[in-house]
């Protein structure tokens, strides 16, 4: 269960990405369905077969699978005796035995590559003999054969024949009319499926026959000589016993086919999901994914140079690296404002629900997930005017639904928990939802300024605290996830760097009391030393490799 991840999360817009690169409507719809499995096994599978597709693209091999119109709809409809699949049907129903035939013969041909996809391409019933009969009665035009039956060749040649004397006997009639003068336009027409003359409105009574109207400016007037209505008549009869011929060639055809309409559908089926998988498979290219481990027992999260796949779209994208054990249920992110703590938080819940609806996800080799049951998130303003609902009133309507239905393999993710409100009070409900979901062994990550909650993190087992690295000389934020020791907002300093006034500065720390000063010193002095040491590393490697 995803609830509102999909949008918070943004996994609606990795949905739309996935269905821009599929090829047929149903495809599309199939993309739209996308969410966790409840099978571990079938996110593996589905993961695993995405990769072997990619690996056939990266290699330029061209997997035959190509855009097709969904003939399921007809084939339902035409399950009762008597009905009919039109010709525009039948077309489509070539078109996809064609493919599947052709993805029958891709899949002998590359078994091993496609192993994973095995148990869906053996499915595959080309229907060699069915579509040999259609393809007996259809051309490549669309168009029913001459040779369909013997009686559609004699009424089609009788057509043939007859239009051919209808075209002597107007050729004859026209000759006369424009030696005459009272021809409008130099050809013959059609008006209601029969042949007419075109003479000028003050000539109509100059040829005999009936009369089919006029044009818009009543300039001309379109006749039928008398001559040609029995062949025009004769014409038509023969056109009628054409269609009714056309039906019941059809209706013995679909007579035939009607057995293996569960085979076409099946069919169908496999191409849409061939469709889908090929489609991930694009995306999965396209964001360089990898197919992570996935357990519902293993709690443990590894994530290595991980991104956002959205974000990546409009920014670069500094990747995430994580690694919690399995003894570690809530992870406490603080740091500055605007220093990717929302960024990396959404990060481990994007791909957590990719993960679990068996996508591989924008991560490098050895990335490892649990399987999460539902995905409880609180994130961004959630006021409501209509419903009377402040920013901590929905605030703590969500606590109290992430309370009452998290699990142990829940995944919980709340911003800046505990604002909106006072902030002390604000702390105190903060800590107490996190120890109740830490005891049920619910995984949660939240973001938070509150010191109260990053002491907690210290004292109670199970809790972690992380930063976001912030480079103390240049006073602005790296993006990179810290794990083991909080974070500090940074706030006196980027104040004071902003030019306000020193003794403002120092009121607001005399303010703060001594110990609060004396933290927020240690954690910047800690940051500063960890930077240079950092540093210093990266020399000693430079100047090895020099």
């Amino acid at each position: 269960m995803i609830g509102n991840a999909g949008e918070k999360l943004d996994f609606g817009r990795v949905v739309a990405l996935i269905a821009n690169e599929t090829l047929s409507e149903p495809a599309k719809s199939r993309t739209a369905e996308l969410a966790p499995f409840s099978i571990v096994s079938d996110a593996i599978l589905q993961m695993e077969r995405i990769a072997a597709l990619r690996q056939l693209f990266e290699r330029n091999s061209q997997f035959p699978i190509e855009p097709f119109e969904d003939i399921r709809t007809d084939l339902k409809r035409c399950r009762i005796k008597g009905s009919f699949l039109p010709v525009e049907v039948l077309v489509r129903i070539i078109a996809i035995l064609r493919q599947s035939k052709n993805l029958r013969q891709y899949h002998q041909q590359n078994k091993e590559l496609l192993r994973p996809l095995s148990g869906l391409m053996i499915k595959i019933n080309p229907l060699d003999q069915q579509y040999r009969q259609i393809q007996r009665v259809i051309n490549d035009e669309g168009l029913v054969k001459d040779t369909a039956s013997p009686d559609l060749a004699r009424i089609r040649k009788q057509i043939h024949q007859t239009v051919l004397h209808l075209q002597r006997e107007i050729d004859r009639v026209m000759l006369q009319a424009r030696k005459e003068g009272w021809l409008h336009e130099d050809n013959a027409t059609i008006r209601d499926g029969r042949f007419v003359l075109p003479l000028r409105s003050e000539s109509k009574r100059k040829v005999k026959g009936i009369i089919h109207g006029q044009s818009a400016t009543g300039a001309t007037s379109y006749i039928e000589p008398l001559s040609v209505v029995e062949i025009n008549n004769s014409l038509k009869e023969l056109e009628i016993e054409e269609t009714a011929e056309i039906q019941r060639i059809l209706q013995a055809l679909t007579d035939e086919l009607r057995p293996f309409f569960d085979d076409l559908e099946l069919n169908v089926e496999i191409l849409v999901e061939l469709d889908f998988l090929s489609a991930c498979a694009r995306f999965s290219r396209r964001f360089k994914c990898t197919v992570p481990k996935i357990s519902s027992d293993d709690r443990r999260i590894i994530l290595k140079n991980a991104r956002h796949p959205v974000l990546s779209l409009v920014k670069k994208v500094i990747p995430l690296n994580v690694s919690i054990d399995s003894q570690t249920h809530c992870v406490i992110i603080t740091g500055p404002n605007a220093g990717g703590k929302t960024v990396a938080m959404k990060t481990i819940g994007l791909l957590g629900i990719m993960a679990a609806s068996g996508l591989p996800i924008p991560a490098d080799d050895d990335s490892r997930l649990p399987c999460f049951d539902q995905f409880l998130i609180d994130i961004g303003d959630q006021q409501s005017l209509e419903d009377d609902l402040s920013t901590f009133t929905s605030h703590v309507a969500n606590l109290k639904q992430f309370v009452m239905s998290a699990t142990d393999k829940s995944l919980v993710l709340i911003d800046e928990l505990g604002t909106g409100t006072d902030p002390l009070e604000g702390a105190a409900l903060g800590q107490a939802v996190l120890e109740e979901l830490t005891v049920r062994k619910t995984f949660c990550v939240v973001t938070t300024h509150h010191s109260g909650l990053k002491a907690f993190a210290d004292k109670f087992d199970g809790v972690m605290n992380a930063a976001m690295e912030f480079d103390t000389d240049r006073l602005i934020p790296t993006y990179r996830l810290q794990l083991g020791l909080p974070g500090s907002s940074y706030a006196l300093e980027i104040a004071k760097r902003m030019g306000l006034d020193d003794s403002v500065i120092q009121r607001a720390r005399d303010l703060m009391g001594t110990d609060q000063v004396k933290l927020e010193n240690l954690l910047l002095e800690v940051e500063t030393l960890k930077s240079q040491i950092e540093s210093e590393n990266r020399s000693v490697q430079q100047n090895k490799k020099t």
